[in-house]
């Protein structure tokens, strides 16, 4: 079996199908765990980019169970709430501007019919959140002077990097739907 790089748009959930009580329960757990899985990479200075990422799988489940505007709010929750409650910012702002909207991103993304214009589209969403993120890291974080070459090789190894996060997204996003979406039974949790 040939794993996607791609995500089928099918596969996705178009807006509300369950109660919606059911459907706040998902985020709001969601919300919560991501949250916590945020501050363990707070509290461990080496994994908050890795948490971060981590927590932005989390939103995959509320993309393909929920749906609609479900996956946006649970990013703005998630966001909101770690920049208030982690003791470390930089985390929450790679969540922020990068790692927590890229999953709903991806899936917009991923509808255009030219894989090119896909990669730019990514490619430029990578770039400007990056720069967002370094400025604004610059400023609240207060981070020393930064030389011409060290942003070069900061955004050219943030790209390949992202490049590479982009393809396995892909990959979990197809063993989720292909085995765990079945194993975890989440659609019966919401009926």
């Amino acid at each position: 079996m040939r794993i996607p790089t791609r995500i089928d748009p099918k596969l996705m959930k178009k807006g509300r199908t369950a109660k919606t009580s059911s459907l706040m329960a998902l985020c709001s757990l969601t919300c919560a765990l991501s949250v916590v899985i945020m501050y363990l990479g707070a509290i461990i200075d080496v994994l908050d980019l890795t948490t971060a990422a981590l927590a932005s799988l989390l939103c995959i489940i509320v993309i393909f169970e929920a749906g609609g505007a479900y996956p946006w709010l649970v990013y703005a929750v998630t966001s909101v709430l770690s920049l208030l409650l982690l003791p470390q910012k930089f985390g929450a702002l790679v969540y922020t501007f990068l790692a927590g909207v890229y999953p709903s991103l991806k899936c917009i993304f991923e509808r255009c019919k030219s894989r090119i214009v896909e990669w730019v589209l990514k490619l430029a969403y990578f770039n400007l959140a990056m720069l967002l993120l370094v400025l604004t890291a610059a400023l609240v974080l207060s981070l020393p002077e930064m030389t011409r070459g060290y942003i070069i090789a900061l955004f050219a190894l943030g790209n390949f990097t992202f490049v590479i996060y982009d393809i396995l997204l892909s990959m979990l996003i197809f063993l989720y739907i292909s085995k765990y979406r079945k194993l975890f039974r989440i659609d019966r949790l919401l009926k």
